[in-house]
């Protein structure tokens, strides 16, 4: 997108990551970063990710889990639950899943992309 664009939430231009995950991309970032949607439903998981420049919740629907986080250096970190309206920053490296307690639609800000956790023994 190199020009001012408007997008809205509504069901067109999602794609399915895991049963109950959706995303719609709305920005790939030259860097490497990604701007986009999700929707989850209630009781679907993310799958074990990371994002390398961080990453920027805000709920616009339900409530979100982050959890089994483990940071870059391998300590384990509190859960994170973010309920509608509220924000939530996540550091660069550190690994975590997401479990929606209800059905929950959000926008992420990932500078740096996701990778989905390295194979080979998990950290944490």
């Amino acid at each position: 997108m190199t020009s001012s664009q408007t997008v809205t939430a509504d069901t067109a231009g999602y794609e399915t990551l895991s049963e109950g995950v959706e995303i719609r991309l709305l920005r790939a970032h030259g860097n490497g970063g990604l701007t986009f949607f999700i929707r989850m439903k209630k009781g679907a998981r993310a799958p074990r990710h990371g994002h390398p420049g961080g990453e920027e919740t805000c709920l616009l629907q339900g409530v979100l889990r982050i959890e089994k986080r483990v940071a870059e250096n391998g300590e384990a970190q509190p859960d994170i639950v973010v309920s509608e309206g509220e924000y939530a920053f996540v550091p660069a490296g550190e690994l975590h899943e997401g479990v929606a307690l209800e059905d929950s639609l959000f926008l992420v800000v990932a500078p740096g992309g996701v990778v989905r956790e390295p194979r080979g023994e998990p950290r944490g």
